[in-house]
């Protein structure tokens, strides 16, 4: 596994961008045990209260209540003006991912998105793996980044409300709640509900996929599966679309978005001076990076930026 800066690194180069349907997945079923399971509301109690206290702290006023759409096991979530920033949502668990004849075979588990902070617990995956669960990540991501026919390549910016990576740049995507789910169909859900796309409006035959970037930093061992994808609009379009929602109606994952001409000088110059990998969430520089080398055939983006890109693992 290659380092792409401090933050995240490449845990499987697909040495060339595949189409959706070369990306197999299967589900392989989990369970656990009621003592994990206590373990994992009482962690999540924890989780609730930080993101509370560092709300207020930002001056945002938060709630946690019960979850109407929560089962028993787990039923609060946080609410900041009515609406859930943070709840118990399902989530899947990358549990193995292999390149093999020109396909990516992947192996994943369902579990709950509360896992995401207790595998952050080094307790909890100590008694976790003494059940015989071992190397169980935290929720798997899926991230595109939408290009236009003018061609700027689309970046989200993640509002303070949101539990994971506030405040920084993503692209279009999120974790999958459960097995089986077809990818291009939960990117397009994702697109419609950040950036108010429609399914016409979006070139399904461009889905192309790179590789899987794990976080270093945040939610350590956290994968994103990165790609890309055309869009059937102008960067203006897309901008007035995305504008006609106030502030307060927008997605806390997509609260603004920034838009960068995808050419080769100017990507290399954005990612390597103009911003840093911590404006990032950490899987979307990583999944940048991946993407100049695809695309571009630039390496030295990190070389000349961190010191720790050629190290392997």
């Amino acid at each position: 596994m290659t380092i792409t800066s401090s933050t995240s690194r490449i845990l499987l180069d697909f040495k060339q961008p595949l189409p959706a349907d070369a990306l197999l997945i299967r589900s392989e079923p989990i369970s656990f045990s009621e003592a994990t399971l206590q373990q994992l509301r009482q962690h999540w109690q924890d989780q609730l209260l930080k993101k509370q206290s560092a709300l207020f702290s930002s001056g945002v006023y938060a709630e946690i209540m019960p979850y109407a759409a929560a089962g028993n096991d787990i039923p609060d979530a946080l609410f900041v003006d009515k609406k859930p920033v943070m709840w118990p949502g399902n989530a899947i668990t990358l549990r193995d991912v292999r390149l093999k004849d020109g396909h990516v075979l992947i192996t994943a588990s369902e579990i709950s998105y509360p896992f995401i902070g207790a595998l952050r617990d080094a307790a909890f995956r100590s008694n976790l793996e003494a059940t015989g669960l071992v190397n169980i990540r935290p929720p798997l991501a899926i991230c595109t980044f939408a290009i236009t026919t003018d061609h700027l390549l689309i970046l989200t910016v993640r509002g303070i409300t949101t539990n994971v990576y506030p405040g920084r740049l993503y692209g279009q995507g999120g974790n999958p709640a459960t097995l089986p789910f077809t990818i291009i169909a939960h990117q397009l859900d994702e697109l419609k509900d950040e950036l108010l796309i429609n399914r016409e409006e979006v070139d399904e035959t461009s889905f192309r996929f790179y590789g899987l970037i794990e976080d270093l930093e945040q939610f350590p061992g956290k994968p994103d599966l990165i790609g890309t994808v055309r869009l059937k609009l102008s960067s203006s379009e897309v901008q007035q679309r995305f504008d006609t929602r106030s502030l307060s109606s927008r997605p806390p994952d997509a609260e603004e978005i920034s838009m960068i001409p995808f050419d080769k000088k100017t990507m290399q110059h954005y990612l390597s001076k103009a911003t840093k990998a911590s404006d990032y969430c950490p899987p979307a520089f990583g999944g940048l990076v991946l993407l100049m080398q695809h695309e571009f055939g630039v390496y030295e983006i990190c070389v000349s930026t961190y010191a720790d890109v050629n190290e392997t693992h």
